[in-house]
């Protein structure tokens, strides 16, 4: 007990010095948002503006950490996950969050089980847990967007047909639809008002939300303005065009309904089976919980069991 109080100390004391090292960043932040707020005060109104920073955000509130991270691809894709996710958490505190839970998971472990196994694979767990978040985040994120994309499109459409410049139509975007789309066109209005070409503006909003409907609209967009046409008629049809595959997916979605049913209990039945038999006869199973050959077991059926979880996923899964 002493040995884990002391580590559990000594974590949190690594953590506080951390916090105490990185405690003046965000003040920082807000004052330059309200110096960059003062200056565009004349090119958009304040109660409309957003102010977003830098072009290339921070990885790490320690300048020394941050130089290093920044000539990391890895760590770029992690900062561009924590952006798509909107989670406003540096690169350096999501992997000290990892590395934390890990730490304390596989301490936990130990305490309940000698098995090297079982404790590597309760740390590895744990740091994912983080990296699970983020990507979750990310995804219903993203998902929230594209369902918000043709409501967008026909709003922009409108605007380009009553009369409105494109700029205009973005920053309509911008004030009257929700998030996560308002956010995203709100940057993309502000990159090409403070001197950005719209072009790069656009490849910098498909970059930022790397969704193939959004790419297309975009690709629409950058061979109207250099062939001419209907930006009004080409942003319905895209509209039109997406909706149509929504409403495909949903109807593959509900064929493929006792496919997936069958799927889930195809995968719970071993889990389902073992713990049943457990309950009926403890001592027929204590062997595989209790041997370190029934661990190596147990993790055997584990790595199976995902694997035949992917196959079914990915034979399920249709792109169109």
């Amino acid at each position: 007990m002493i040995p884990f109080l002391v580590f559990t100390f000594c974590l949190f004391l690594t953590f506080g010095a951390y916090l105490f090292a990185t405690r003046g960043s965000e003040q920082r932040r807000v004052r330059l948002q309200q110096r960059l707020a003062e200056a565009l005060l004349h090119s958009a109104s304040a109660e409309d503006v957003e102010v977003q920073l830098a072009r290339r955000e921070l990885m790490s509130e320690i300048p020394l950490m941050n130089r290093a991270l920044l000539n990391v691809p890895i760590a770029t894709r992690l900062k561009r996950m924590l952006d798509q996710a909107d989670l406003h958490i540096t690169v350096t505190r999501l992997l000290m969050f990892s590395l934390m839970a890990a730490m304390l998971a596989g301490l936990a472990a130990s305490m309940l089980t000698p098995a090297i196994i079982v404790i590597i694979s309760v740390a590895l767990i744990a740091a994912a847990v983080p990296f699970i978040h983020v990507w979750w985040k990310r995804r219903k994120r993203l998902n929230l967007f594209l369902e918000q994309l043709p409501d967008t499109l026909e709003l922009m459409s409108r605007a380009l047909s009553a009369g409105h410049a494109f700029p205009e139509s973005l920053h309509m975007v911008a004030t009257e639809m929700p998030e996560p789309v308002a956010t995203e066109f709100r940057k993309t209005y502000e990159e090409q008002n403070l001197g950005l070409s719209l072009k790069l503006a656009l490849e910098n909003l498909a970059a930022r939300v790397p969704l193939l409907d959004l790419k297309m609209c975009i690709t629409a967009i950058m061979i109207q303005r250099e062939t001419g046409g209907n930006l009004a008629e080409i942003l319905e049809k895209v509209a039109h065009t997406i909706r149509e595959r929504f409403r495909i997916l949903e109807d593959l979605r509900t064929l493929t309904t006792s496919s997936r049913m069958s799927a889930w209990i195809l995968c719970g039945l071993p889990i389902f089976v073992a713990l049943a038999v457990t309950a009926l006869n403890p001592e027929y199973m204590s062997v595989l919980w209790s041997d370190p050959r029934g661990h190596y077991l147990i993790a055997a059926a584990l790595l199976l069991q995902l694997t035949g979880m992917a196959i079914i996923r990915k034979i399920l899964k249709i792109k169109i």
